[in-house]
């Protein structure tokens, strides 16, 4: 059994997928990325509903970003707890990879997130023999200036384009519900990993952030 957990942006998922590859999906409140508080009651129902015990659990699927801080340390914060507890094995998954592979419109495309202050985090995805990869790492660059730099045949997705699909109108967007990660594909993503004879170190699997906490660059400002 798999238990995918995404929470790298406002809402998030959980996801329960058995080797079968049937998978049940639970989506956590929206209202101002409150995952600490919901995250682990929406995982015990959702393991109650399918009558799967914690102990049950051979891998533990975590989306490690690009995303929001607080987001994405509750989120590998509780993977990395649970899969001590249960002694499950775990893997963290490339949020925008999730993103892409999670479409069905396109074969190349971006996937773009929001980190603030005129910025793009952006990188970009492609679908080779059947998998998706990354063929352009995720990184932080001004909005103008990778938009500029975009083929006109682009075709973008991503949470980020709650932002700024309106400044690319010029390029092939996908719908809406192509945007954000989903659990299933974390879920998904790691178990093909899992079968590959791969997993994580729990104790050195870390976040990916857009940027570091506002703590740490007031600090940086501050010397």
């Amino acid at each position: 059994m798999t238990l995918g957990i995404e929470t790298s942006g406002r809402a998030g998922s959980v996801a329960l997928g058995t080797r079968e590859g049937e998978i049940q999906e639970r989506i956590l409140s929206a209202s101002g990325r409150r995952h600490a508080r919901t995250l682990v009651p929406e995982i015990q129902t959702l393991l109650t509903e399918c009558g799967i015990r914690a102990r049950d659990l051979d891998l533990i699927g975590v989306s490690i970003g690009p995303g929001s801080f607080t987001g994405l340390r509750v989120g590998v914060v509780c993977a990395k707890t649970l899969a001590y507890v249960t002694q499950a094995a775990v893997i963290g998954i490339d949020t925008f990879l999730a993103v892409a592979a999670g479409q069905c419109m396109a074969e190349r495309l971006w996937v773009i997130d929001d980190p603030l202050r005129g910025d793009v985090f952006a990188g970009e995805y492609a679908l080779e023999n059947n998998v998706w990869r990354c063929v352009r790492e995720p990184g932080l660059r001004p909005f103008d200036e990778w938009r500029l730099s975009l083929d006109e045949s682009a075709i973008i997705t991503g949470p980020g384009l709650r932002t700024f699909a309106e400044d690319l109108q010029n390029f092939h967007i996908l719908e809406e519900t192509q945007w954000t990660p989903r659990a299933a594909m974390i879920a998904k993503l790691a178990a093909e990993r899992f079968e590959a004879g791969e997993k994580d170190d729990p104790w050195t699997l870390e976040p990916f952030y857009m940027r570091r906490s506002a703590a740490e660059e007031k600090a940086d400002q501050s010397n």
